[in-house]
């Protein structure tokens, strides 16, 4: 299984990333360890610093002023971002819309994506519905011409960051293909229904959910080159980015497990001394490591350009595992900080509720396994396994 290497460009971000997580959002987690909300101004005046230091766009083109760094540099930075909760992680990995930026016209890049790329305003994907998640041939919203432009209708759920967004990326059918709109905030006929609460909660983002009904948006806001095929894109680099964050949040749960394990003193011996808790910690170890290996070699067959449907499949793989991995390995740290690590002022508890989700959102684990079974039975073991397509495990 091959696995390349980060550059040093990205070594070098990450390691200022990780400085960056400790020394900035660390302090905020314990804001809000009440269960109060965020306060907006002071994530606002970090998400500034974290922008002004260069963590910002790494992912979009040199044309458009971003980093163009490669996947596995992206996916290496990202898991810094893992190892903050209450989703602060994402001010040092505030990456950009390029899925979009490959299908927009030069007027649609200037109007909505160039202002995101200068950290003017945001975006949110609006692409679930109430009938259709991690299955997106199941969209059920509906665009239809009216004159020069387009009638909206339909229902979205758990749009990420819609609150903070100045624009929504919309999924809909239009004449037979699934095709996507750009919609202001603001416009006739687009109704944010609600913004609940979740078992994460509080986040750095809202996960609203819209109601358009004959929301109308001119000719110029239908994306022409993507659809259902951009959407799956953007599903795809999302399930690599999860993946990338639980190993983070993994990491930094079994340093605080290891930590406290040396310190904990229990019938005259630190806890750390009791083979109960050395195996946890090995476990825990042991499938980070698996899950690291997962992740960056899906990162690598990304970069080399292999086949999009294998990739796909390695993709599933690292998102399914080291999603379920990191929910072991943060139920492990509770149980070792006994009932310190049910305290909502430890990272340990607030882990144990927010890791949950990345086994649903983006896909969730059974939709992977599908993949992942479909790809196998399809292509065989080795296509899955070895460095480059058709070439035995090993083969330069």
């Amino acid at each position: 299984m091959e696995v390349g290497h980060i550059s040093e460009r990205a070594r070098e971000i990450k390691a200022r990333a990780a400085r960056f997580v400790e020394a900035e959002l660390w302090p905020l987690e314990l804001t809000v360890v009440d269960g109060g909300e965020l306060d907006r101004t002071l994530v606002d005046a970090v998400r500034a610093k974290a922008r002004a230091a260069g963590f910002s766009m790494l992912n979009m083109p040199f044309a458009v002023g971003g980093a163009d760094l490669p996947m596995l540099d992206l996916v290496a930075i990202e898991e810094e971002a893992g190892k903050a909760t209450n989703g602060l992680g994402f001010i040092v990995v505030d990456r950009g819309p390029r899925e979009l930026l490959e299908a927009a016209t030069p007027e649609q890049v200037e109007r909505w994506i160039m202002p995101v790329v200068r950290g003017e305003t945001r975006e949110a994907w609006a692409v679930t519905e109430p009938g259709a998640g991690s299955d997106v041939a199941g969209i059920a919203a509906t665009a239809r011409r009216d004159g020069d432009g387009w009638l909206l209708d339909g229902e979205k759920w758990f749009v990420t960051g819609g609150d903070l967004a100045s624009f929504y990326i919309v999924l809909a059918n239009a004449e037979g293909v699934q095709t996507l709109f750009l919609v202001d905030k603001g416009t006739p006929g687009l109704e944010v229904v609600r913004e609940p609460r979740f078992m994460h909660d509080p986040y750095t983002s809202k996960h609203q959910e819209l109601r358009l009904s004959r929301c109308r948006v001119p000719e110029a806001n239908r994306v022409p080159g993507a659809g259902g095929a951009g959407a799956r894109k953007w599903f795809s680099l999302e399930r690599i980015m999860i993946a990338a964050r639980c190993c983070g949040a993994a990491e930094r749960l079994i340093d605080l497990s290891r930590g406290w394990a040396l310190e904990r003193q229990a019938f005259g011996h630190a806890i750390a001394d009791y083979q109960a808790i050395q195996f946890m910690l090995a476990d825990s170890l042991t499938e980070l490591a698996a899950a690291r290996l997962l992740t960056l070699h899906a990162a690598t067959a990304w970069d080399r350009g292999d086949d999009a449907k294998i990739v796909h499949g390695k993709v599933a793989m690292a998102k399914l595992y080291a999603s379920e991995m990191a929910n072991r390995v943060a139920d492990r740290a509770v149980q070792i900080f006994g009932g310190r690590g049910y305290m909502t002022e430890n990272p340990a508890e607030r882990y144990f509720r927010e890791l949950r989700v990345d086994r649903i959102w983006e896909g969730t684990s059974e939709i992977q396994r599908s993949i992942i079974a479909r790809g196998l039975l399809k292509r065989g073991a080795a296509a899955y396994l070895d460095g480059a397509v058709g070439a035995p495990v090993g083969t330069p």
